[in-house]
C-alpha cells in the first residue's frame, strides 16, 4: 500500500551558516557504535563487555555553501546487539523474523535492564527431571494395567519384571548421566569463555603491534611558495 507524499518544510536558516533548513517526519539517521562495558543481552547466555548500538534519530537538512549538511535531531530509538547477533543482523537479510537484540531508549526514554541470565544447565536439569518424573508416572499407570490384566502369574511376573528394569532406566542410571553430561557441559563451557577471550585479547594485542611497527610516512619536502 502506497504512503502519502508529503513535501519538507523549507525555512531560512537564522544560525552564522545561513542557507535554508529542510523539516520532513521522514529524515533520519542512522549510526552503529561498538560499546565497551558490562551488558547482559536479550538473546545472550552471558554477560558482555563489548557490543553494538544502533541508534536511530530524526535528521534535519541544512543547506549552505552549496552543500548539504544533515544534522542528528532527537533519538527516536537504540537498541543494543551483541557481536554475534550484530554480524547475523547485516549478513543474513530476509531470513526469518530478524536478529534479537535489546531495546535501550525509545524517544531518548530509557528501558529497565535485563537481569543476570539463568543458568541454561539449571534450566535443562529442571526440565529433564519433569519430563522423568513424567515418565516414571506413565509407567506406574501401566504397572496397574499389568497387574489387572486376566493372564497367569507367571506372565504377570515376567512383565513386571521386565517393567523394573524400565524403572530402573528412567531413574537412578538417567539421572546419573543427565549429572554427569551437565557437568560435562558446564566445564566446556566455561572452558569455551576462556578460549574466547584470550582469543580475542590477542587479537587486540596484534592489532596494537601492528599499529606500532607501521611505518609513518613524513613529507619532508620542502613547501614551495
Amino acid at each position: 500500500m502506497a504512503r502519502d507524499v508529503q513535501e519538507p518544510v523549507v525555512t531560512e536558516d537564522s544560525s552564522p551558516m545561513g542557507g535554508t533548513r529542510e523539516d520532513h517526519p521522514a529524515y533520519g539517521q542512522i549510526a552503529a557504535s561498538r560499546v565497551s562495558g558490562h551488558a547482559y543481552l536479550y538473546g545472550s547466555d552471558f554477560a558482555h563487555q563489548h557490543y553494538m548500538t544502533v541508534r536511530i534519530s530524526r535528521s534535519q537538512l541544512h543547506r549552505s555553501l552549496s552543500r548539504d549538511w544533515p544534522f542528528s535531531r532527537e533519538e527516536v530509538i537504540e537498541v543494543a546487539l551483541s557481536e554475534a547477533q550484530w554480524a547475523q543482523f547485516v549478513s543474513t537479510p530476509n531470513s526469518g523474523s530478524g536478529a534479537q537484540c535489546t531495546i535501550e531508549h525509545i524517544n531518548r526514554v530509557g528501558i529497565p535492564g535485563i537481569p543476570a541470565p539463568k543458568s541454561r544447565q539449571a534450566q535443562i536439569n529442571h526440565e529433564a527431571n519433569e519430563t522423568l518424573q513424567s515418565a516414571l508416572k506413565s509407567l506406574e499407570t501401566l504397572r496397574a494395567e499389568i497387574e489387572a490384566l486376566k493372564v497367569s502369574e507367571k506372565q504377570r511376573k515376567t512383565l513386571l519384571w521386565q517393567l523394573e528394569l524400565t524403572e530402573r532406566g528412567f531413574g537412578s542410571s538417567l539421572k546419573f548421566t543427565a549429572d554427569q553430561f551437565s557437568e560435562h557441559i558446564e566445564n566446556v563451557t566455561e572452558h569455551a569463555k576462556i578460549e574466547v577471550n584470550a582469543y580475542i585479547q590477542n587479537a587486540v594485542m596484534r592489532a596494537g603491534l601492528e599499529s606500532l611497527s607501521a611505518p609513518i610516512l613524513l613529507d619532508d619536502k620542502p613547501s614551495h611558495a
